[in-house]
């Protein structure tokens, strides 16, 4: 480049404004960018929570799960007619969850034990998977994956934490102690499983042990007790029924004897020879009269009942009572009659007194009409008492009658009438006798023909893979888990970012112009930053240099930008190597530059450069604080770069209060010589954050410059210098980013388009 393009007058670029919010927005670009970035965090915690799970899997006791499957009957094998001393079964979802408690009961549990003749396992450890787990964490750390990751998980503190927990010795476990029986019951029920699918009328019985044999042994035990509970449960009931009828049957046959035998002797007494003779003339009229009779009794009984009534009544019974019940339409007129005079004289009491003539008259009538009411009762009653009198003569003419046909009636008829009684007798109880007799032949059957209400469709088998852990299973969810993780985590780093990737992230939050981003030289390559580009000319490093030459003129208003300010806003951005090696790489071009070294307090620029001579020959140059304290000649101080014919300014000493020599007539003194001899002017100045000397160095500087590390200063210093600068009435021009790890960030995503670039000769 030549010096006529570097001092020309150009007009300054637009700043770059800052990006728009994107509220909701959600960058798919930027995630998936994040997301390469952070694969090394995500896929070392996927593979570390796989092998977890793998490790999990192995740790932890297997165990089998067998199966077996019962259905509840609905049809029923019909072998006799007789009806079950117990019913069965109507099945219905609540039936069917009765049934599944039965077979998950301690009652069901209990008869396996005994019917397989378990017992109790040897003591072991419970907490067999935290013992696994354990054992696990103790080979992760062993094996050094665990040291290998610990630097994605987090602080020092939480890494050795971590590491404690896993290597930790698991605590011992004290065996419980119990009944063998009871604990291996309780073993079964921890175990065991009865469910239905609300479909079907089957129960599927499930149990889960440490081997596939032993499961198909007490998940078919389970189902096996089951039906033998329901068939033991039907024999037992069916044989106390039986014994039941037994005792029955015993006693009604000795009644059935007695009165077998009570009829026999009666005829044998009597001479009889037929039950059946007697005389059916006196029979029919002992028949007749004694329905008659019977129908005496109740005219007596009911006329004895009116009887009762109505003296009840005159006692101190209602008007209204006592008509309905004699029936009598005087005592009904009557008892109208007093109900209305009753109405008129409550009618007339509120408007009369008591001694009104009217009142008085009404009260009298009333008096005479109840009067006549209890007359008129008691006759109602003298002629109830007739009528008692007549209906107890009649009774007891007809009882008269009856006793004379029976003290008439011949003693065959007599015992013809009790042998037909004892008769009855005798058959009613034989014929009950053989019912009960019958019905204990049945339940003696039933017995041996007892089925339970469910069959065995499926038995259970054993299983040669065990049901749990599911490596597979533990396998993908540790790589799942360990996917999210990743993600989380990359995504809390991704927000908790401190430093700036790329230009266009400066650009978007300060709203200056990038000029250009420096790669990082690595510390491996024995070349300092400010010789590579001397041995490599045309490097990546060489060519940044470059576009940052080129924009530098950009810079100016209205008049040449001839003097740069370079400043950061902390120490260790590569300021210095940025100075040193873009005034060589402008030396190079023989352009006429002069770089001062304006950190008069910690300068480091006779640290970038290599060793330098005085551009007076055979005089050791002076220093820069001796220049400015007026001791020495600005010729005096003038260092010339042997390797490039640069020209620079610094100081070995180191000023404590450098601000009155920057502020000094001699600086500016400085300055004016330097704008005589030289094109351009570089000022390596302090950082802003940490002192204010750039800001007194700034009224010098026609454009600044502010270095940017690359992924490292923290976002809130580079807005803090630059609205610090803002505020000092210093506008930067733009920023440069240093120090970039150009194969780092091709690796996170951002563009680099000098990474592997074939142009270049890294």
């Amino acid at each position: 480049m030549s010096v006529e393009m570097l001092s020309s007058p150009i007009s300054e670029p637009a700043p770059a404004q800052p990006r728009p919010a994107k509220g909701d927005e959600i960058d798919l670009g930027a995630i998936v960018a994040a997301i390469k970035r952070r694969r090394g965090t995500i896929l070392g915690l996927a593979v570390l929570c796989t092998s977890i799970g793998i490790g999990a899997s192995y740790a932890v006791k297997p165990s089998y799960w067998a199966e077996a499957v019962v259905s509840l009957n609905v049809r029923n094998a019909v072998v006799t007619d007789n009806q079950s001393v117990v019913g069965d079964l109507k099945v219905d979802s609540s039936v069917i969850r009765g049934e599944i408690d039965i077979i998950t009961s301690r009652v069901a549990a209990g008869r396996v034990v005994d019917a397989l003749a378990l017992k109790p396992e040897p003591a072991v450890e419970d907490g067999a998977l935290k013992t696994g787990l354990q054992r696990l964490g103790n080979q992760i750390v062993e094996s050094g994956l665990f040291d290998s990751v610990a630097g994605l998980i987090g602080p020092n503190d939480t890494v050795a934490s971590l590491r404690q927990t896993l290597a930790a010795t698991p605590a011992p476990v004290v065996p419980m102690v119990s009944d063998p029986r009871e604990q291996m019951i309780n073993t079964l029920l921890g175990n065991v499983s009865a469910s239905n699918d609300g479909r079907s009328y089957s129960i599927r019985i499930g149990y889960s042990a440490a081997s596939s044999d032993q499961a198909a042994l007490i998940a078919n035990g389970f189902a096996k007790e089951y039906l033998d509970m329901q068939r033991d449960e039907k024999v037992r009931e069916t044989l106390n029924a039986n014994d039941w009828l037994k005792r029955q049957v015993q006693t009604l046959r000795e009644d059935v004897l007695t009165a077998e035998s009570r009829v026999q002797k009666l005829q044998e007494n009597a001479g009889l020879g037929d039950a059946t003779r007697g005389g059916s003339a006196v029979n029919q009229q002992m028949t007749q009269l004694n329905v008659q009779l019977v129908a005496a009794r109740a005219a007596t009984t009911q006329a004895e009942a009116k009887l009762r009534s109505a003296q009840d009544l005159l006692r101190g019974g209602s008007v209204e009572s006592a008509a309905g019940v004699l029936a009598s339409p005087m005592l009904q007129l009557l008892a109208r009659d007093q109900t209305e005079i009753k109405r008129k004289l409550a009618d007339m009491s509120s408007q009369y007194g008591d001694r009104h003539p009217t009142i008085i008259g009404m009260r009298s009538e009333l008096g005479s009409v109840e009067a006549r009411i209890k007359d008129e009762i008691q006759r109602a009653v003298q002629t109830l008492n007739t009528d008692v009198a007549v209906a107890r003569a009649s009774e007891q003419s007809l009882q008269s009658r009856m006793r004379q046909l029976e003290s008439n009636y011949a003693d065959g008829a007599k015992v013809e009438i009790q042998v037909r009684q004892f008769q009855r007798e005798a058959d009613a109880a034989r014929e009950l006798y053989q019912n009960f007799l019958q019905r204990m032949k049945e339940t003696g059957a039933q017995a041996e023909l007892a089925r339970p209400d469910a069959r065995i469709i499926s038995e259970a088998v054993e299983s040669p893979f065990p049901a749990f852990p599911n490596r597979k299973l533990f396998a993908v969810i540790g790589l799942v888990f360990g996917l999210f993780l990743g993600l989380f985590i990359a995504f809390v780093a991704e927000n908790l970012q401190r430093g700036f990737n790329d230009l266009d992230e400066v650009e978007g939050e300060t709203g200056i112009a990038g000029f250009g981003t420096i790669p990082l030289v690595r510390g491996r390559r024995k070349n300092n930053p400010v010789d590579y580009l001397i041995e490599k000319p045309i490097s990546s490093y060489s060519e940044a240099l470059r576009t940052v030459q080129s924009l530098i003129h950009s810079v100016s208003h209205s008049r040449t930008a001839r003097v740069i300010l370079v400043t950061s806003s902390v120490a260790g951005e590569g300021k210095s190597t940025f100075c040193a090696s873009l005034t060589r790489q402008l030396a190079l071009g023989h352009q006429k530059v002069l770089l001062i070294d304006g950190d008069l307090r910690r300068s480091h620029l006779l640290e970038v450069l290599p060793a330098n001579s005085s551009l007076n020959k055979g005089v050791a140059p002076a220093d820069l604080i001796e220049v400015l304290e007026g001791k020495r000649d600005f010729g005096d101080a003038i260092r010339v770069d042997e390797a490039t014919g640069l020209h620079y300014l610094a100081t070995a000493r180191h000023e404590d209060n450098p601000q009155r020599l920057l502020m000094g007539r001699e600086m500016q003194n400085v300055i004016t010589q330097a704008l005589r001899h030289y094109d351009l002017i570089v000022i390596d100045a302090p950082p802003v954050m940490a002192v204010s000397d750039a800001l007194v160095l700034a009224r010098y500087a026609d454009a600044s410059l502010l270095m940017v590390r690359w992924n490292k200063t923290s976002r809130k210093l580079v807005q803090d210098a630059i609205k610090r600068l803002r505020v000092s009435g210093v506008k930067v021009s733009g920023a440069v980013m240093t120090m970039v790890d150009q194969k780092k960030k091709a690796r996170g995503g951002y563009e680099d388009y000098s990474y592997r670039n074939p142009y270049y000769t890294d």
